[in-house]
């Protein structure tokens, strides 16, 4: 082994001892050693978010402080997987292998994968994007096995299991075993958690759960069914009492609007000591997809100053709102500059709600999907505006997704998903139209433009390697604030 190999081999090891400490004492010292670490191992983009948060900890910074809470409730083993499986694995070793890749194979590779093993699940929420099938499509235990070790192959660690319900996959906790090097976010409806449930949880480590709720008991049993809220109220409960890591999903629409900005429900969350908190605006897709709960400009725009605060307030380890933080990841994050979705059918999506794909899993390997047509044209767009603020293209540029479906030939993967880019066609572009003046007002006037500036080329391997192959630095993107 070489002088710089035995290097790196005594500061794993270093860093390993750094995850002990802080598995027995969530300080923020010990997590500013950690970090400080393990940032100066890994390669940018990673390497300059892993420094910012070393720094983070060194000031003792609410967001840290935050975290160290959620370190203090959860069970040892809880925070041994999110240093070890989350930290170390994904953000510095992966970094370093995804980079090694994407030499090796000329295509940049995204940091995390989305997989919804099964469509089906025990509720019937009004307006899913996932769509009613009953157990109709899932995928095998094989085909999630093979997807998965690909993935590891490549550097990818991090998964978000979705659906449908994950809960009600048959191999579910066997995915989580066979796979205990790699961390998971689990979306899931909480009606599953059980006591006995979340103890397993808590043993495992190596996931986090967002329960999915729509603001109080009044908006949560309208659009899940009566009695979901106080079952999900006994999840967190019962991952509580067990020690797993929870959070959770909140959809945004024009009905419960009024609700998930107050502070009220903000302090609800706080009260029910969730350490994330992620808000998704309600999409106009799935099976029949239909305009009325999508919230409008206005309330996207009261929203983004709601969510802001919360994020920057220090009373939960992250909060995100999924489109109005598009600033923070350098705009969309679909078919593989971060992220990419592999559907029950099989299909490989650009995103959940980007619902039209050409290449399955069942037909090409993971990298060659990442390495298809399809997906390469979508990188070499990323950003698709230069105000970040306008991330998407189903709700901000509504003409890129119809464009890449028209081009491609893409399939739509629900009965009636095809009218996102059809039928719904002239109410998202007024839609588009009506957010780009509050987002031109955000970008340009609140001065995000200068404090996030949008960057072209990133994701398309041969641009970034013109622009940046010698020069690492200038990809320290997305950390700035």
């Amino acid at each position: 082994m070489s002088a710089i190999g035995n290097m790196k081999k005594a500061m794993w090891s270093q860093a390993a001892k750094f995850v002990a400490n802080v598995v027995r004492n969530s300080s923020e010292d010990s997590m500013y050693k950690l970090f400080a670490t393990v940032a100066a191992l890994s390669k940018e983009p990673a390497k300059s978010g892993l420094k910012k948060i070393a720094q983070m900890a060194k000031e003792k910074h609410p967001m840290i402080t935050s975290w160290k809470r959620v370190f203090e409730n959860a069970s040892p083993k809880s925070v041994e997987k999110v240093m070890n499986n989350l930290v170390i694995n994904e953000f510095a070793l992966g970094e370093k292998i995804r980079q090694e890749k994407m030499i090796e194979h000329e295509v940049v590779l995204p940091k995390l994968l989305v997989l919804s093993p099964t469509y089906a699940c025990n509720l019937n929420c009004v307006g899913c994007y996932a769509g009613l099938y009953g157990r109709k499509y899932q995928l095998s235990k094989e085909e999630v096995w093979k997807i998965m070790r690909e993935a590891n192959d490549l550097g990818i660690y991090f998964f978000i299991i979705t659906g449908g319900e994950p809960f009600v996959w048959p191999h579910f906790f066997e995915l989580l075993e066979e796979f205990n090097d790699s961390y998971f976010q689990v979306y899931t409806n909480g009606t599953f958690i059980t006591p006995e449930v979340a103890k397993r949880l808590a043993e495992l480590g190596n996931a986090t759960f967002a329960v999915s709720v729509e603001g109080f008991d009044e908006e949560t049993d309208w659009r899940r069914g009566r009695g979901t809220f106080k079952k999900i109220l006994e999840a967190w409960k019962n991952m509580r009492e067990a020690g797993v890591i929870y959070g959770t999903s909140v959809t945004a629409t024009k009905l419960n609007h009024d609700v998930i900005i107050t502070d009220e429900f903000w302090q609800f969350l706080k009260d029910e000591k969730l350490a994330y908190a992620w808000v998704f605006q309600f999409m106009p897709v799935g099976m029949n997809p239909s305009m009325d709960l999508v919230p409008t400009p206005e309330q996207r725009y009261e929203r983004f100053w709601k969510t802001e605060e919360e994020r920057l307030n220090g009373d939960f380890a992250f909060v995100a709102d999924f489109w109005n933080h598009g600033f923070l990841t350098h705009g969309c994050l679909a078919a593989g500059s971060k992220y990419l979705h592999i559907n029950a059918k099989g299909y490989a999506e650009p995103c959940v709600f980007q619902q039209f794909a050409v290449d399955s899993i069942r037909e090409k390997s993971l990298l060659e999907i990442l390495k298809s047509p399809f997906f390469t044209a979508y990188k070499r767009m990323v950003p698709y505006s230069e105000n970040l603020f306008r991330p998407c293209p189903i709700i901000d540029n509504p003409k890129v997704l119809r464009a890449m479906v028209k081009k491609f030939n893409a399939i739509p993967q629900h009965d009636g998903s095809e009218r996102v880019v059809t039928e719904l066609a002239p109410e998202l572009d007024q839609l588009a139209e009506g957010w780009k003046k509050y987002a031109d007002e955000l970008w340009y006037e609140k001065g995000y433009n200068e404090s996030h500036p949008s960057k072209r080329g990133v994701y398309d391997y041969h641009t970034r390697m013109k622009r940046y192959g010698d020069k690492e630095g200038k990809l320290a993107l997305d950390k700035k604030g």
